[in-house]
């Protein structure tokens, strides 16, 4: 596109002087372009040679360019698209707006390079190009930032409507940023002083910020959810203490079903301030348990334990042993740890093959003779014969009674 500044100095300095007051700069750029457009008119309806020529090249360049879009948009159609978010569907839905009044100023600019036109009229169709060049851009911007936020939404999630508020918000912001630019560049180029408009909309923004920082950064907040997917609706996870599952998403909290049945109500941002473990998102999970059996059981056969339970543990469809040995010394045990994962990371799954597992160590050590320990306490009477312990015994159960 021809650069605005040295297309407009000529029309300023015929027609619009430059302003401060950006009204004052429209109205007067408006006046100028009208009084162009006119001539350019009352030269068209001359019937001179040049005005039928130049009015031919128009008709041509309008008809040409709008085949042109056409063209594009039906070799574009012709492209898979999987949805409506897909890049064909963008590209197709971009190439939509190229706008009428966009096709007629390129179109009265090639006219004007191939056919000089009077000089109110240049001044004019080179106005009306940067201004329509701006609209037109502006458009297709919006229309590409809007298509991207859809389509990151649409693919980061099975449950979209969870987030729509969230995505007409962005698509708020994206279209009042594109514009606003859009509206700033097109009083510069007519002549007005944006500076201090600039400059106010600075000061603005920063007290609307400062009033709204909470707001804005729950926004933030779900921005990331969508596009950084720490967790989606349906999924497990735990922060801290506290663990449920993903209900919604909004746009300033999250809603969580926690495991005793309650909904936990939380901010995007307190959320994302923990540390998120995503439990739906495991491939296994490892449990860990323990267990003794009882300071009698022979030196040979506790070291057999591990095997064992290892044996054992590999019979259980859905399970994969880790490790297994002995632990520590207890009160009235020896202690062991055992080791495996559920091949299956769902919570209820995975403590019903914990159960198996459990079961069946239970009958394998009833087979071979090991036994569980149990809280107990054994008396020892240094120098007693056996028959003085015996009596002994015989009186406390005596008085247990």
């Amino acid at each position: 596109m021809v650069s605005s500044r040295p297309i407009l100095r000529m029309f300023k300095a015929e027609a619009a002087p430059s302003s401060h007051d950006p009204v004052e700069a429209l109205t007067e750029t408006a006046e100028s372009a009208t009084e162009a457009a006119g001539s350019l008119l009352a030269w068209l309806r001359s019937g001179s040679r040049e005005a039928l020529v130049a009015a031919g090249i128009t008709v041509v360049a309008i008809i040409a360019l709008y085949v042109l879009r056409w063209a594009l948009g039906k070799a574009i159609g012709r492209l898979p698209q999987a949805d409506d978010v897909s890049l064909a569907a963008m590209a197709e839905r971009i190439v939509k707006r190229f706008r009428g009044y966009f096709i007629i100023a390129i179109a009265l600019y090639i006219t004007n390079t191939i056919v000089p036109l009077p000089d109110a009229a240049q001044a004019f169709i080179s106005v009306l190009l940067v201004v329509t060049g701006v609209l037109q851009l502006a458009e297709w911007v919006q229309e590409a930032s809007t298509s991207v936020v859809r389509r990151n939404v649409r693919r980061s999630s099975n449950d979209a409507s969870s987030l729509a508020s969230a995505v007409n918000i962005i698509k708020w912001f994206v279209t009042v940023a594109v514009w606003s630019v859009a509206a700033l560049l097109i009083l510069d180029n007519v002549g007005a002083d944006v500076s201090a408009l600039i400059a106010g909309l600075g000061i603005g923004g920063i007290a609307v910020g400062l009033a709204a920082q909470g707001m804005f950064r729950d926004l933030f907040s779900s921005l990331s959810i969508i596009f950084d997917k720490p967790f989606q609706v349906g999924d497990t996870i735990r922060y801290g203490d506290t663990w449920g599952t993903v209900e919604d998403i909004g746009l300033k909290t999250t809603r969580i079903r926690a495991k005793h049945g309650e909904q936990i109500i939380i901010s995007n941002t307190m959320l994302l301030d923990h540390e998120i473990h995503n439990m739906k998102r495991m491939a296994r999970r490892r449990i860990e348990t323990g267990f003794g059996v009882i300071y009698q059981t022979p030196p040979d056969l506790a070291e057999r334990i591990p095997g064992i339970v290892a044996e054992t543990v590999k019979t259980i469809q859905g399970a994969e042993f880790d490790r297994c040995g002995m632990s520590g010394y207890g009160n009235s045990s020896i202690d062991y740890e055992l080791v495996f994962y559920s091949l299956n990371p769902d919570f209820n799954r995975s403590m019903a093959i914990r159960s198996h597992v459990l079961l069946a160590l239970f009958r394998r050590f009833r087979e071979d003779g090991i036994e569980f320990a149990y809280p107990t306490q054994t008396l020892y009477i240094e120098g007693a014969s056996e028959e003085a312990v015996a009596a002994t015994v015989q009186t406390l159960k005596a008085a247990g009674e």
